[in-house]
């Protein structure tokens, strides 16, 4: 981009390796392992997810599901993912939004890929909050196809921020009065 291209807010150049690792710290989970490095790409108070992930072997992070399909692109190693065929530095894995997934690991070293999130990003454990789409290790959850209408209407509220909740959505981490 040249100098005579200003940088309007709604519009503007992000050079990845200009951009600095931070470890993660999950501020909704606070007794989880800190981990993996990331770089936000995108600002995270706009509720949308683009970062750069590197992680290491050994690293297993909890099973979970996000509201929006998700996308990541492997740009060094291999992720693994339970269930899944290996990764490699190209591949693009895409899950949708409401399907939960086995932890992502590295294969012998380390590994990076980009995550997208494709529209409003959280992540919930499938065993408190049963994943509309089904979960990798039952088969019998899976829901066929891509039912976007009924995946809508699965997903349309936050379990935890609203009256099926187990408790007061005032109680929820993040959540204003």
């Amino acid at each position: 981009m040249t100098s005579q291209q200003p940088d309007t807010g709604e519009r503007q150049p992000i050079t990845i390796d200009a951009v600095p690792w931070d470890m993660f710290v999950d501020p909704d989970d606070p007794e989880r392992p800190a981990g993996p490095f990331i770089r936000w790409l995108v600002d995270p108070a706009s509720g949308n997810r683009v970062v750069q992930v590197k992680s290491w072997p050994g690293r297993e992070p909890d099973p979970h599901w996000h509201l929006s399909d998700t996308l990541y692109i492997v740009t060094k190693g291999e992720l693994h993912i339970r269930g899944e065929e290996p990764y490699k530095v190209g591949d693009i894995r895409w899950v949708r939004g409401g399907f939960a997934y086995g932890a992502e690991t590295s294969g012998t070293e380390e590994v990076e890929y980009l995550f997208i999130s494709l529209g409003p990003y959280d992540k919930f454990d499938p065993d408190e909050f049963p994943p509309p789409l089904g979960r990798w290790d039952d088969p019998s959850t899976w829901v066929e196809g891509y039912p976007q209408v009924h995946r809508r209407t699965l997903l349309q509220h936050d379990p935890r921020r609203d009256d099926s909740a187990p408790c007061a959505p005032a109680d929820w981490v993040g959540v204003a009065d």
